[in-house]
């Protein structure tokens, strides 16, 4: 007879496997985000609506930093999702100040720069 702690804890492998086996079918088609986010993300930093609008560009970019960090640890990428952490609470804590300063908004433009630079890392891994 099999004990139901047995029984319990292949399960508990087999679920873990299942779990493992839809990351790995998962991790190339958010590596491919990260590299389209990239591009979307260069531009805004790049381009000329961070002179135009400063203020809606950083905002795009704090969206979608948030938006990959929350898949980029679960997907392997734990040092991506620090970055994106990192550049969306700059962007955050940059737009919640009424005239923000040349060196904090440089801050905030190295934080984003490290973020691109780590989801450039991974597009070219794909």
């Amino acid at each position: 007879m099999i004990k139901p702690e047995a029984k319990q804890g292949n399960s508990a492998d087999t679920h873990r496997a299942l779990f493992e086996a839809k990351l790995a079918e998962m991790r190339p088609r958010f590596a491919q985000t990260v590299a389209e986010r990239l591009t979307e993300l260069t531009q805004l930093r790049d381009g000329p609506s961070m002179q135009t609008d400063p203020y809606r560009a950083l905002d795009k970019i704090r969206q979608s930093a948030h938006k990959t960090a929350g898949m980029a640890t679960p997907m392997g990428f734990a040092e991506l999702g620090r970055l994106c952490i990192a550049s969306e609470t700059s962007v955050t804590d940059l737009l919640t100040v009424g005239l923000p300063t040349q060196e904090s908004f440089a801050a905030t433009l190295a934080a984003i720069d490290d973020m691109l630079n780590e989801m450039a890392r991974i597009s070219a891994k794909t």
